[in-house]
């Protein structure tokens, strides 16, 4: 998932109407069907359960009409997103084909044009949370209706029905992120389309959105409020009332950073918190993509009154793909103790088994570590290894959590490895089923303690943190 948020991947419903582009070879129908039919086959090798929400004679007919689709030459990218749809086509957020959303951002790089349309999803609303025109009228809170005459539910299906995501809570977090590159995906690079809606005052518009460059954007973006929060950066700070606060970024090493510097960060944080004493921690996991727990564990290892692990069940499947990739992975020389134990667990098992991996427990940290309240900050886009740590101090009373329902499931189908179609697209599959720590099996996010109201539109106040940081505090006089 750290990946898919980083790209935005969103994309369309149908093979998009691009053409083959002009100085690129077509990509033969033969060539298509090989690529279609590689990842129906290793889908079903490799995935921990491909058939977990969709029927075989449900992808067998979804095959069938894909098949059908691929009569005709089409250029790469078309190929690549009929490649996703089939994806997308079981409901899992962890099976994907990045490829086509990689080719939006090499364009976007290419000086190409999007239409700026950024959305925000709030029960079955469609609004606008940036500025979609220089003339203003188009401005952060603008109610969608319709986009070229057809009611904006219906872009929302079609943008939506091929990205990789497990209910339409989560579907629609995703399309917060990039509707714009899903419409790229649907129409091309057009110059413009009309819209119809609602502004902040309740009147009815129609408009005509023009498709802009990245630059462009950017000055459209500086017109309107935001909220100045790098959530991709790691932050220690005190707050009023003697309440630290924590955003730990990634749960991985990032471009730049020392292979130990996520540690050391963590371990000079608790180190601060300790010596300033205070009894409250706030943890924030809001628009943070996930990652490794390898990096996670230490971290609430430093307020863990007991031992703990990520999951209550932790089980993986076997198969020539995971092996190859392990095999590839490690070829380079010794890997890290879990990568290791993982690849002799592999190798012992037949493919296509089912196996238990047991999970070590992890102790809390010798003291001094911290013993007071702490209250974990989430939102709809605290995505994969974030949600599961969200769960995890939750389901062992570690901590309270705080804001809205996370969009991603902590009972999942996760453990993403990769493989290669013949025409060089990979693709990414999970290769275990994870249970949270309370054994809930449930499809559903993790739900706060108690429930936050989301930020408004276009706001440069962080006012959901002030609402944690109120509620942490308690009522003053």
């Amino acid at each position: 998932m750290k990946k898919l948020v980083t790209l935005m991947l969103a994309l369309a419903a149908g093979v998009a109407a691009h053409g083959v582009a002009a100085g690129e070879p077509a990509v033969q129908p033969r060539a298509v069907q090989a690529d279609l039919d590689a990842l129906y086959l290793g889908l079903q090798a490799a995935h921990y359960d491909l058939f977990a929400h969709r029927t075989r004679a449900e992808y067998d007919q979804f095959h069938k009409v894909l098949s059908e689709g691929a009569a005709k030459p089409m250029d790469r990218l078309e190929a690549e997103v009929l490649l996703q749809r089939f994806t997308a086509f079981g409901r899992v957020g962890h099976a994907r084909i990045d490829a086509p959303m990689t080719t939006f951002v090499r364009r976007l790089g290419e000086g190409g044009r999007f239409l700026p349309l950024f959305i925000r999803v709030d029960e079955g609303r469609v609004r606008l949370t940036a500025h979609a025109d220089a003339e203003g009228r188009l401005a952060p809170g603008f109610e969608l209706l319709t986009l070229e005459g057809e009611p904006i539910a219906v872009w929302l299906e079609r943008a939506g029905a091929l990205i990789s995501a497990e209910r339409p809570y989560m579907t629609h977090a995703l399309l917060e992120q990039a509707f714009p590159p899903a419409l790229w995906l649907l129409l091309g690079e057009v110059g413009q389309v009309e819209v119809t809606g609602r502004d902040p005052e309740g009147r009815l518009v129609r408009a005509k959105v023009r498709s802009i460059t990245a630059a462009e954007r950017r000055e459209l973006t500086a017109r309107a409020p935001r909220l100045a929060v790098d959530f991709a950066a790691r932050e220690f700070r005190m707050l009023e009332g003697g309440v630290g606060y924590l955003r730990p970024g990634p749960f991985g090493q990032t471009s730049g950073e020392a292979p130990d510097g996520f540690h050391r960060f963590i371990d000079e944080s608790f180190g601060r918190l300790l010596d300033a004493g205070a009894k409250d921690l706030i943890l924030d996991l809001r628009n943070n993509p996930g990652g490794d727990n390898g990096f996670s564990d230490p971290m609430v290892a430093w307020f863990a009154d007991g031992p703990f692990r990520f999951a209550s069940s932790f089980r993986l499947r076997a198969s020539p793909q995971a092996k190859a990739w392990y095999r590839q992975r490690l070829a380079g020389g010794a890997g890290d103790p879990m990568l290791l134990a993982l690849a002799r667990a592999e190798a012992a098992q037949p493919d296509g088994a089912r196996y238990d991996f047991d999970l070590p427990l992890n102790p809390p940290r010798p003291a001094p570590r911290f013993e007071g309240k702490v209250h974990v900050l989430v939102n709809r886009h605290s995505y994969s290894n974030a949600a599961s740590v969200a769960a995890l101090i939750q389901d062992y009373g570690f901590g309270e959590v705080m804001g809205e329902e996370t969009a991603d499931v902590p009972t999942t189908y996760a453990s993403v490895l990769s493989f290669t179609l013949p025409s060089g697209v990979d693709v990414t599959y999970p290769k275990s089923r994870i249970v949270r720590p309370n054994g809930d099996e449930r499809l559903r996010g993790v739900r706060p303690d108690h429930p936050l109201a989301r930020e408004p539109i276009a706001t440069a106040t962080d006012t959901v943190l002030e609402e944690a940081l109120l509620r942490v505090r308690g009522p003053r006089d």
